[in-house]
């Protein structure tokens, strides 16, 4: 997976179609702002061409998938950067997930990934989406990672 400049923020679309196993018309994040190894904000330019766009609203499922591509694109880059391959992971559970409003058409939705434990295959998330300084959703997701082929 080669990228000549991965310095932040990275909105290279074909890079961040490496990164994470989602695809089109599946996308839900357009930009990696900041990565370390326990923590990603990323970034979503909600378009009104989008399946979870309804008169003009991101559904409450499109906020929760973007975060599940959040939490993925944090594993994703971070293989990149320890040049491993891109895994391909499951939501385990979602708790304690709190929508507060929903974002419109030409907003853009930003969230924070912290990871609060991980150990073999699975990850535990915690995630804050905004829109400017407004927190929108927030939720703890469980992922798993799908086993390497042999």
């Amino acid at each position: 997976m080669d990228y000549p400049n991965s310095s932040l923020p990275i909105t290279n679309m074909e890079f961040l179609k490496k990164l994470i196993p989602h695809r089109e018309p599946m996308i839900l994040v357009d930009t990696l702002r900041y990565h370390d190894a326990n923590s990603l904000v990323s970034s979503f330019l909600i378009p009104q061409q989008c399946l979870f766009v309804k008169e003009n609203k991101f559904s409450e499922a499109g906020i929760l998938e973007h975060m599940a591509q959040s939490a993925a694109l944090h594993t994703g880059y971070s293989g990149y950067l320890n040049k491993k391959a891109t895994r391909e992971g499951y939501i385990g559970a979602i708790k304690k997930a709190e929508i507060r409003q929903l974002p419109q058409v030409g907003d853009t939705l930003r969230t924070e990934v912290h990871i609060s434990y991980s150990a073999m295959e699975m990850i535990l998330v915690r995630l804050e989406s905004k829109v400017g300084d407004v927190n929108i959703a927030s939720a703890e997701m469980s992922t798993i990672l799908k086993p390497l082929e042999s």
